[in-house]
């Protein structure tokens, strides 16, 4: 038993402090290269804040924390309505997909998305988008009034489960959590806008390990916690199928509590019995897919259906270094030379295997770059993943501030992300090294649970950083638990005569800072300048496929459309392909008239129109006018339901809309001056701080 508590032990210890330290130094995040030292910086200066922050909420009486959490609680719902009203991205990709099918089967429309097609785990996420849906047509509203308000349930109930938990075991560590929870910066991204399943798995996941504790406690399961368990864990595999790793968590403390029966007594048996409870949870979950397969009259025996060696096959892809890639997907669904898709993933596992035992070197180079990849991103790719986020920005709608200086904002949400999410990590690191042994408590639980996840996408599944997003409920678990042993008065009162009375902490720290400033000015300037889009239709203009989205205009008639600029663009593209000449006008509302701006003939079969000059901020309106004596074709978007956008056009009775993007036409860099300059100023104040002891 020693022996194996003392592995597991040094393993974790090990994975952590990895993960700690891919957080820290890593710079390459989907939003693009972060300057490491600033994260450092940043990480370190947020520690102290956190320090000060705790031993001021310990001073405070319970009622005074309770009634802060109250308003801090009231202030998260606030923000998030806040940011999905006045903020929205382009999607695509998964969630696209599944909301176009599910807006098909909700209207009987036969046929499935290719895409969906590929990747039958999608199912319940269709099933998920068709039930918000018919909720919305119920009701007469929006489908994204329910859709964003489904969003904030999730996301505002794992705040409230999180929270909830730990002001049971500590009301301080409640009252510390709660700002953690308000400034965190996923909490504001991927669940909100995005949706998807990410938000249902975290909640179960937290709703599981507070099974596990309240078993730990009572050293018993009631049966109320079982049933709660096998529904807590139907949904979680419903939503995000790597889940099963907590059966491995679960079997692990299984062994320890059976090897401690003396200790333990019969809690093997409770522990066992949650594990069987996540067994039925996988069993229902599967029955309920293949139910839902056969409602929605989908083929789950499609040759077209991706088997799962897909994803092994793209595991041990070096050049992507496990990431998914088109070539890999092209590859499974032609499979060419091979009879079905299985056939051909499973000879490729093998040749990519072959490859990587010639070249002994790559397998560890492999392993460590698809740790890292995980634990790269501060916002495990929240603010990126299914959102045009990355090298261009097409806006919906956003803030003029928002839009102008999001390459700026970007970056420093990422560096400011990593910095927060090293602190949590750093933690929990701490606290390994101060127990040195694993034991049966939900604090275990949590990391087993974490890491697991990192070795199952590290050494068999396909990986990207929002993968390990689905953890960081127990992650922020496992850092709260850690807490008081971070902020100890004797660690306290070490730092502090390390960095006061030497002042060699204001010295080493100066000089980093003088570093980070110069990287920031220099290489950091390298990368890729940004596009920025002013406005854009939600769905993006290379998604307007030829023979796709057809529409007749009739002679002498026009559609127009109404678009809102917050700022100001210099470029304006707009998709018709209109199958002869059409004209293309922009107008500007100046003092409750339209002003026209611009007028140009769209050629016949022109894929795109662009216009080029200077379009200041305001509201315009955007006319496609067939002055031809016939009918013509064009290209728009009708599946205008599931469309996130304020204003649409109408033609007759239907509502459409044009594919279209004003945009900037300067590029412009990620670390601008201003972003320099914030952390110079976040650097002096820091100093300051140091320097006059207003710090501890």
């Amino acid at each position: 038993m020693s022996v194996l508590n003392k592995t597991m032990y040094r393993i974790l210890f090990g994975l952590f402090l990895s993960a700690f330290v891919s957080m820290l130094l890593q710079p390459f995040t989907d939003t693009g290269f972060v300057e490491p030292i600033s994260v450092v910086l940043l990480s370190f200066l947020l520690y102290l804040l956190f320090m000060r922050g705790f031993k001021k909420i310990k001073a405070l009486s319970t009622r005074t924390i309770k009634k802060m959490i109250y308003i801090f609680f009231i202030l998260f719902i606030l923000l998030q309505i806040l940011i999905v009203s006045q903020i929205q991205i382009q999607i695509f990709g998964d969630p696209w997909n599944t909301l176009t099918q599910a807006l098909h089967l909700s209207k009987g429309i036969p046929g499935w998305d290719p895409w969906i097609e590929y990747y039958p785990n999608l199912l319940p996420y269709v099933g998920l988008q068709w039930f918000y849906i018919k909720i919305a047509e119920f009701l007469h509203l929006n489908y994204y009034i329910i859709f964003y308000s489904f969003n904030i349930l999730i996301n505002t109930s794992i705040w409230m489960s999180i929270i909830q938990f730990l002001w049971k075991k500590d009301p301080n560590i409640a009252g510390m959590t709660t700002v953690l929870m308000l400034i965190l910066p996923m909490n504001y991204e991927f669940i909100l806008k995005v949706g998807y399943t990410d938000g249902i798995a975290i909640l179960m996941l937290v709703s599981l390990a507070r099974v596990f504790d309240h078993m730990m406690m009572t050293q018993k399961l009631t049966y109320r916690s079982f049933f709660a368990s096998i529904f807590c864990f139907t949904c979680a595999y419903l939503a995000r199928p790597n889940v099963i790793v907590v059966l491995v968590a679960l079997l692990i403390f299984v062994l320890f509590a059976f090897l401690k029966r003396d200790t333990f007594q019969k809690l093997w048996q409770h522990v066992l019995k949650l594990f069987l409870a996540c067994v039925i949870g996988i069993i229902l979950s599967i029955g309920l897919s293949q139910q839902m397969a056969h409602w929605m009259h989908y083929d789950m025996n499609n040759p077209i259906n991706f088997p799962t060696a897909n994803w092994i096959y793209e595991s041990v892809n070096f050049e992507s270094m496990g990431e998914w890639t088109p070539q890999d997907r092209d590859y499974t669904l032609t499979h060419p030379g091979f009879a079905t898709a299985k056939e051909a993933d499973i000879a490729g596992i093998k040749n990519r295997i072959s490859e990587l035992l010639h070249h002994p070197w790559k397998i560890p180079v492999l392993y460590i770059v698809k740790f890292a990849t995980l634990w790269s991103c501060g916002t495990f790719a929240t603010a990126t993943d299914y959102q045009l986020y990355s090298q261009m920005y097409h806006w919906s709608r956003a803030p003029r501030f928002v839009v102008d200086n999001i390459g700026t904002i970007n970056i420093f949400i990422e560096t400011y992300a990593k910095s927060l999410m090293a602190l949590l990590l750093f933690a929990i690191v701490s606290q390994l090294k101060r127990v040195r042994k694993i034991e049966l408590s939900i604090f275990n639980f949590s990391i087993l649970t974490i890491m697991g996840i990192s070795l199952f996408h590290t050494l068999l599944w396909e990986v990207k950083p929002r993968y390990q997003y689905m953890t960081i409920g127990l992650i922020i678990i496992a850092a709260a638990l850690s807490f008081e042993n971070l902020y100890q008065k004797q660690h306290i009162k070490r730092l502090e005569n390390k960095l006061i009375s030497k002042k060699r902490g204001v010295i080493v720290f100066g000089l980093c800072a003088l570093s980070s400033l110069i990287l920031m000015s220099t290489v950091m300037q390298m990368q890729a300048p940004q596009t920025i889009i002013v406005n854009s239709q939600f769905q993006q203009l290379d998604n307007y496929h030829p023979g796709e989205d057809q529409l007749i205009l009739q002679a002498q008639e026009k559609i127009v459309q109404e678009i809102n600029l917050p700022t100001s663009a210099e470029k304006f593209t707009v998709t018709s392909q209109p199958s002869q000449n059409i004209q293309l006008k922009i107008q500007k509302k100046l003092h409750q008239k339209w002003i026209p701006i611009t007028q140009k003939e769209i050629p016949k079969n022109a894929v795109q129109t662009t216009v080029q000059q200077q379009f200041q901020s305001g509201k315009y309106r955007l006319i496609l006018f067939n002055s031809n004596d016939t009918a013509t074709q064009i290209k728009a978007m009708t599946r205008t339901e599931v469309l996130d956008y304020p204003n649409q056009a109408k033609i007759g009775s239907r509502k459409i809309s044009l594919g279209f993007e004003f945009s900037k036409k300067e590029k412009v860099s990620k670390y601008h001056f201003g972003l320099i300059l914030l952390f110079l100023v976040l650097y002096s104040v820091t100093i300051f701080l140091f320097y006059t002891k207003k710090l501890f």
